[in-house]
């Protein structure tokens, strides 16, 4: 059997004129326009305003739009400040610890648009960027969560960047010397280092294996199974898990596109409690009690947050108080201490249910609503629109996509971006993305 690395740098080369299946065409489209969506939106929160003031403090040549704002500058701080505006929130797609879209769209936009290459093109290389990106992820199961995200964004710029066999073995080399971070955003109450993590940091770190390695950067030949290799240093870790299925299970049909703008453990809930305020007509004043069931380990990740979009009492408290959820509600940190809110908040209840975690459907949530004229009411939602198991179609993407984008880019901007985004593999320039 060969080595790892020749069958990866043999796929990679590959891909570039593989035909595709057309699943996994449509779905390459669908997280990208997620993707550009949750940037654009993301350029108005706090994490992408601070990664785009680092941006404007570093100057640069003019080769690179950054969405949401008036400016361009250089590939690698492109695809920083990209990256932080992707996952200022929980909009970004996700699939596992994963968040693919944040730094492996930023990535491949940034390279694109420096080249000048087309859709046709920018497309492969995201789809090639998430094959590649969650394989590591899966094979080495890091507790960083930058790590598979760091090998998809190289990949992808690599993948743009025209390198040869030889070149891309030295791009993985580089991607893996830059492989780094752990879970301690968890102590950031903001979102800032997490946006750091999950997209601002792997995007750069992708550009940058690509632009040093086309610019002649040599280095190991054989990072994964040669001389001090990172199978070693990562250890336990499974490698036959970066081939399996390659080329035959694209890891972007399962990734999950959020209906909501929230953490992915509480989508069920969110969405069983929008479903009862809708259907029952739910007043604030006549809520009791509220008792969200959540399986253990999605309840552990979600439970009373300082962050808005993670922590389920909020949101469901702001659902009932506002009759729906926003994208404002989602991510105001003064909204979070109204006093109506907090008082609706206290009666909301959070259960990590053992039962829920045995059944074996890992995306679940109940929600019991007790009333004052003495009713109960209650929704179950398993696999929430979005899950995989549930895809959202293409015009529900767009449409979410443009509840994102319009406030910022307007709505004869949006509609000319969808469209673009539609016809991605004609469209003859990648900056046609980036000039709205």
């Amino acid at each position: 059997m060969g080595k790892i690395i020749d069958t990866l740098v043999e796929y990679m080369l590959a891909a570039k004129q593989a035909n595709l299946p057309a699943e996994a065409v449509q779905k390459g489209k669908s997280h990208t326009l997620d993707s550009l969506a949750a940037i654009v939106s993301g350029s108005r929160l706090k994490p992408g305003r601070l990664g785009l003031q680092h941006v404007r403090e570093q100057g640069g040549r003019e080769e690179c739009g950054v969405l949401g704002a008036n400016l361009k500058t250089t590939p690698i701080l492109a695809a920083f400040a990209n990256g932080m505006s992707a996952h200022a929130d929980e909009t970004d797609d996700s699939n596992s610890q994963l968040h693919p879209g944040c730094a492996i769209v930023p990535a491949a936009l940034a390279f694109a648009e420096s080249q000048n290459r087309n859709g046709a093109a920018f497309l492969r290389a995201v789809i090639l960027g998430y094959d590649i990106g969650f394989r590591f992820h899966q094979a080495f199961q890091p507790r960083s969560t930058s790590f598979g995200a760091t090998f998809g964004a190289a990949t992808a710029a690599g993948a743009l960047a025209e390198l040869d066999s030889l070149q891309l073995c030295y791009l993985i080399s580089y991607a893996a010397q830059q492989a780094s971070g752990s879970r301690a955003w968890v102590a950031d109450d903001e979102h800032i280092e997490k946006a750091f993590d999950y997209a601002g940091m792997p995007a750069r770190n992708g550009v940058t294996a690509a632009l040093l390695v086309r610019a002649g950067f040599t280095g190991n030949r054989d990072v994964l199974e040669g001389d001090k290799n990172i199978v070693e240093t990562y250890a336990p870790c499974d490698p036959s898990k970066l081939l399996n299925e390659l080329g035959k299970r694209f890891a972007i049909t399962s990734c999950l596109i959020k209906k909501y703008p929230v953490g992915s453990p509480m989508m069920e809930a969110v969405d069983a409690t929008v479903h009862l305020v809708a259907e029952h007509k739910i007043q604030p004043e006549d809520v009791v009690k509220v008792v969200a069931r959540l399986p253990e380990s999605g309840a552990r990740t979600v439970n009373n947050r300082r962050m808005p979009d993670v922590n389920i009492q909020y949101i469901l408290a702001a659902i009932l108080l506002e009759g729906g959820l926003s994208f404002e509600a989602a991510h105001d940190y003064q909204r979070i201490e109204n006093a109506r809110l907090l008082a609706l908040k206290e009666k909301v209840q959070l259960i990590g249910d053992p039962e829920l975690e045995r059944s074996g459907k890992r995306f679940q949530g109940i929600v019991e609503v007790t009333l004052k004229d003495g009713r109960i009411l209650r929704e179950h939602v398993i696999n929430c629109r979005g899950r995989p198991e549930n895809p959202m179609s293409p015009e529900e993407v767009e449409k979410k996509a443009a509840w994102l984008m319009e406030p910022v880019l307007g709505k004869a901007n949006v509609a000319r971006l969808i469209e673009s985004i539609r016809r991605l593999e004609s469209v003859p320039s990648i900056r046609q993305l980036t000039s709205f």
